[in-house]
């Protein structure tokens, strides 16, 4: 009898479980359901506030550029874009019917296309999005960036300048309204794709295909040459023994090496600096430092601009600001003595000419008559490199007026494209070297000559 119950109970147990685990089952099913139902409208819920906010941003922006253009401000023939590194680009195109939208980083070629833009002005380059410039200029678009990164906030700052500044007496018209005033909006993507537009020309930089692959390679030999100065610095005070295992100089000329023959493929007249400077054929890191200030520096103009953008004062003593005096609570003066704006420089460059400085005269930084010499002789080397790239965008082997290193020359572009270069230094002969006759020398009013007319 006993044999026979066993079996029964562990059957009926086995039901019993059974029965209990579907609804459990069941529940976690529905509660799952629920769920995901509620995550699918919390997300359209996200997706709409996050459509109507663009639109609202969006609405704002080109109400600031119908004020912008209310002044007559003259803006950039082209589409202006405003890139960052994890949002996809703001487009801007002004016109009648100006259009501003956030465009995928793949659909943007189509979309300029679709609007009829020949020309795009970038605010900033960055490495990741030198392809996309790339396929831009292959595709016949011209491409434009700003020189300066402050050029943005300066012209900000100008319009709050001009037209929102404060005076003690307001020039209003009839009804009390004051119609210069522009209303500047709180800074995001799409107001800075806007007031990019109305920089100031002399701001934009034209881009050309062989300068993008220079400055892609350049980058990639920059980060080498951080990291490999950063860790010989730490390990000067080192024994052999303790010298980390990652320090490979070979891996650093073997980049230093990559970069050169990629400035050299596209800039041929690259030597010719090189011999100039008087770098040593087989120093290649010194060569890679050169390169790089070359390609900073060849497209500007004036040699002030140049020492400016490298954190180097013009004059030799910047004149020092009084400080500002502010009236206390009880009608007491004080002094400001808040700190002094920071001078906005490229510090990439300086970091360069200070480098190939210390090479070419073997000058140890931590020595102070060396310091010294770094200060006064980095200007020098700088203003000799920059010359000597300006030279070579001016004059080809020729003779002529050329473009050896892209960027035309000054004659060309204030208009004189007639212009026939003059080389120093005097004739060979004195005298007329033509064949043809010399002409009779102009006479001063009231004097004649005293040769008898055969």
């Amino acid at each position: 009898m006993a044999e026979t119950a066993v079996p029964i109970a562990k059957k009926t147990r086995r039901k019993e479980t059974e029965k209990s685990e579907t609804p459990k089952k069941s529940k976690e099913g529905a509660k799952e359901k629920r769920a995901k139902g509620s995550r699918k409208k919390s997300d359209e819920e996200a997706a709409l506030k996050r459509k109507a906010k663009e639109e609202a941003l969006k609405n704002e922006a080109l109400d600031f550029y119908r004020q912008l253009k209310e002044q007559n401000l003259p803006h950039f023939d082209g589409a202006s874009i405003d890139f960052h590194r994890k949002r996809d680009p703001v487009v801007f195109i002004p016109g009648e019917n100006p259009v501003i939208a956030a465009v995928k980083k793949e659909e943007l070629l189509d979309f300029l296309k679709a609007n009829d833009v020949n020309r795009v002005l970038v605010d900033a380059l960055f490495p990741s999005r030198v392809p996309i410039l790339v396929d831009l200029l292959q595709h016949g678009i011209e491409v434009y960036v700003l020189r300066r990164s402050t050029a943005l906030s300066g012209f900000k700052t100008m319009l709050e300048r001009r037209y929102n500044k404060k005076k003690s007496k307001k020039k209003q018209d009839g009804n009390n309204n004051d119609n210069n005033g522009i209303k500047i909006p709180r800074k995001n993507d799409f107001i800075d794709a806007v007031a990019l537009a109305f920089t100031w020309p002399k701001f934009h930089r034209h881009l050309d295909w062989r300068f993008l692959e220079c400055w892609r390679t350049m980058n990639k030999w920059r980060r080498v040459y951080r990291i490999y100065y950063k860790v010989q610095q730490m390990i000067e005070d080192l024994d052999e023994d303790e010298l980390p295992v990652t320090l490979h100089k070979d891996r650093v000329i073997k980049k230093a090496k990559e970069f050169v023959d990629t400035v050299e493929m596209h800039y041929p007249k690259i030597r010719q600096v090189f011999e100039e400077v008087r770098i040593p054929p087989d120093d290649v890191i010194a060569q890679a430092l050169c390169a790089e200030i070359v390609l900073e520096v060849y497209h500007i103009p004036k040699k002030s601009d140049v020492l400016e953008k490298a954190g180097i004062r013009y004059s030799p003593t910047p004149k020092k600001t009084r400080p500002k005096k502010k009236k206390g609570a009880e009608g007491e003066s004080k002094e400001d003595e808040s700190k002094p704006k920071a001078y906005i420089h490229d510090g990439a460059l300086l970091f360069a000419v200070t480098q190939l400085t210390v090479k070419l005269y073997h000058l140890n930084p931590r020595r102070k008559k060396d310091q010294k010499k770094i200060k006064w002789k980095a200007p020098k080397l700088l203003k000799r490199i920059w010359r000597y790239s300006r030279e070579l965008q001016i004059t080809e082997e020729s003779g002529r007026v050329g473009e050896a290193l892209v960027c035309p020359g000054p004659l060309f572009s204030r208009g004189s494209q007639d212009f026939e270069p003059r080389f120093a230094g005097g004739p060979a002969k004195a005298g007329n070297s033509s064949k043809e006759p010399a002409l009779p020398r102009p006479q001063t009013p009231g004097r004649q000559t005293t040769t008898a007319v055969t």
